[in-house]
């Protein structure tokens, strides 16, 4: 059985989510999660795996480390998810 962790959603992509800020979901890794939220958020799902990779313009932190690993990393039981738009410089 999956265990469910939280995601917290950046306030530029609620417009994806009606508005909500924090997901529940299930998966034991990264790509299990998105793939569960994409059941209900598909759009969301789109912006957070793009060709199998983590979206452009995004990074994603478990329990506040920054993922480097891709979407094949582990996700402990009742994680916090933080999906971080990347600030560009100009």
């Amino acid at each position: 059985m999956a265990e469910s962790v939280s995601v917290l959603i950046p306030q530029s992509l609620r417009t994806l989510t009606d508005g909500a800020g924090v997901l529940s979901a299930e998966g034991h890794n990264l790509r299990a999660v998105i793939q569960d939220l994409a059941q209900r958020y598909p759009e969301l799902a789109e912006r957070l795996e793009q060709d199998g990779k983590i979206g452009r313009g995004l990074s994603l932190a478990i329990n506040g480390d920054v993922v480097s690993t891709g979407l094949i990393t582990k996700v402990p039981a009742g994680a916090e998810i933080a999906i971080v738009p990347q600030i560009s410089g100009g």
